[in-house]
């Protein structure tokens, strides 16, 4: 007996899925969160040591490329543009936490 594979969408590039961003295109954006999301909170878990506020960053990462697509050049693959994204948002959560923790 021989299994059926189910057929399978292609598979869109993240810079496709970018353009369709800019034009606000949500499902667009909602695969891209599905792509990332998990090597995203991984970075900023590590970052951060706290679940909690690692999911924040990866939220805000998100939120910030729906704003940012408009602008999207291409210049950076749309990882990476997420990448930095979510560095920059999880080392200003630390220094946040820092500074308020040394004025205590």
């Amino acid at each position: 007996m021989t299994a059926m594979l189910e057929p399978q969408a292609p598979i869109v590039a993240d810079a496709v899925l970018m353009r369709r961003v800019a034009q606000r295109d949500s499902t667009a954006l909602i695969e891209l969160e599905r792509r990332h999301r998990g090597s995203l909170y991984a970075q900023a878990y590590g970052i951060l040591t706290d679940t909690v506020s690692a999911e924040r960053v990866v939220r805000d990462a998100f939120a910030q490329l729906w704003f940012a697509a408009a602008s999207y050049t291409g210049r950076l693959s749309p990882w990476t543009l997420l990448r930095d994204m979510a560095k920059e948002l999880a080392r200003a959560e630390r220094a946040r936490r820092e500074s308020h923790a040394a004025r205590r």
